[in-house]
């Protein structure tokens, strides 16, 4: 599509500047205390952890499940050298698993890596509200932009 080049040139532009900005939130946020133990329900996070840092331990549990006797043994395990206060999920825990890892001390977040299209929104407003949900763990304010 030649004829589009200068279109195409100028969102991708803009597709970058927000996601530069979206990068720089983040590393503005966690950088105030990257040591700060967390936890992931998934090893999908290894990413976001290697990226910025982060002192992370991953489980493998789903939100909509209520994790095993054995899953939760082994997260008190890791909680004996690794006292996070936070688990980050792809997406909001039943209530079940959320008032049990509540009892234990620990609040939950979501980071969606959006893996498939949102219900609603696009990629950029749900990674506005993964920085927004990551500026509560590390009671940070997010730089505002327009989503």
């Amino acid at each position: 599509m030649p004829e589009q080049k200068d279109q195409i040139q100028e969102i991708f532009e803009s597709l970058k500047n927000e996601l530069l900005e979206s990068d720089n939130n983040i590393q503005r946020i966690v950088s105030t205390d990257q040591d700060k133990p967390l936890l992931a329900s998934h090893p999908v996070y290894q990413y976001l952890a290697k990226r910025y840092s982060l002192n992370l331990k991953s489980m493998h549990w789903e939100p909509d499940k209520m994790p095993s006797i054995d899953q939760w043994q082994k997260l008190i395990n890791i909680l004996e050298t690794h006292p996070s206060k936070w688990m980050i999920w792809e997406n909001t825990p039943i209530n079940d698993t959320k008032e049990r890892l509540e009892s234990l001390g620990i609040s939950s977040i979501v980071f969606n890596p959006s893996g498939n299209a949102p219900e609603k929104g696009d990629y950029m407003s749900v990674m506005y509200q993964n920085v927004e949900n990551l500026s509560i763990v590390f009671e940070q304010v997010p730089e505002k932009s327009s989503p």
